[in-house]
């Protein structure tokens, strides 16, 4: 962005009510204190997990991967399940502000297939890593680096292909049309553009840029298109997506991943050697502590990192 670029005087009250920032101001607030909550709550479950590491691993006679991974999906179903009422809290807190569509039946149904993804990721995780710790005790982090950043490369070409699954193309309309005049300003022609059908559970709006090479594409919540917004707004809100193509952000993003999560690896494999090693079915808990913890610490520099590049799409 221009380094001369001065935005002083920009004034949200010339935009938008008082009303309706302090409206907005008290929404985010209950959400960021609701955040800070299921932190907290999780690491201290974790923490208690730690101290029943021992028992838990004693509970199983699978070997020690096998063991391993059970004392992982136990601790995982343990943070799961603490989380649960802060994500009432903030589905009760959209209803209330008319952002949130659906039930607490259908929201509690709906989380079923994503703790079952955690499931099945981390005991795929733990088995890398236990194993990796088993053959290479002293350079195990590094081989994991290197594997996971491969992996990360791998999903972020694939993954897309099936997340875009129930989509559908734009309408043949004149924005459709000026959308597509758009992608070829930024050089990136061809780049499918998905409409995702989000309106069945929500009103809030939303769209992204998915994937890398091929796999490339922008997905628009179909809330965009329901008359709120003007052919010029949504022609913004796209551009700042192509704009993200267009830099090869993901790309950078994937690039960071590896400068975090190599370092990252390394702090797990140190701190996990004094007490026994990673190839230990008892110290899972105390290493997905540390990758929680890890993760948290860092937030701040990937947050900046993440700001720089929607600052960037924004500009272009």
């Amino acid at each position: 962005m221009p380094g001369d670029l001065h935005l002083s005087g920009l004034d949200p009250h010339r935009y938008w009510s008082d009303a309706l920032l302090h409206r907005s101001a008290r929404y985010d607030g209950l959400l960021r204190w609701d955040w800070v909550a299921a932190t907290l709550a999780g690491i201290a479950a974790l923490v208690v997990l730690v101290r029943l590491g021992p028992r838990l691993a004693a509970a199983w006679e699978l070997g020690r991967v096998g063991t391993g991974v059970m004392v992982g999906a136990v601790a995982t179903l343990v943070v799961w399940a603490v989380s649960l009422p802060f994500g009432l809290v903030a589905l009760w807190w959209g209803r209330r502000y008319g952002l949130e569509k659906q039930s607490y039946v259908e929201w509690l149904l709906s989380q079923w297939p994503a703790l079952l993804g955690q499931v099945v990721g981390l005991t795929i995780v733990l088995t890398v890593l236990m194993l990796l710790a088993g053959r290479f005790p002293r350079w195990w982090w590094l081989y994991a680096g290197v594997i996971f950043t491969c992996v990360a490369v791998v999903l972020s070409l694939v993954l897309p292909y099936f997340l875009t699954i129930g989509t559908r193309k734009p309408h043949h309309t004149k924005l459709a049309a000026q959308l597509r005049a758009l992608e070829r300003k930024e050089g990136i022609g061809g780049t499918p553009i998905r409409i995702e059908t989000v309106s069945d559970r929500t009103t809030e709006v939303n769209s992204e840029a998915v994937g890398i090479g091929p796999s490339s594409r922008v997905v628009l919540w179909d809330t965009i298109l329901d008359g709120r917004f003007t052919p010029g707004e949504i022609r913004v809100i796209a551009a700042h997506e192509f704009g993200h193509v267009a830099r090869r952000h993901i790309w950078k993003g994937l690039g960071w991943y590896a400068l975090i999560e190599i370092p990252g690896f390394f702090v797990l494999a140190w701190l996990t050697a004094r007490r026994g090693g990673m190839a230990r079915p008892e110290v899972v808990p105390f290493a997905l502590l540390v990758i929680v913890v890890f993760h948290l610490a860092v937030t701040p520099f990937t947050n900046a990192v993440s700001r720089r590049y929607e600052g960037e799409a924004d500009w272009r």
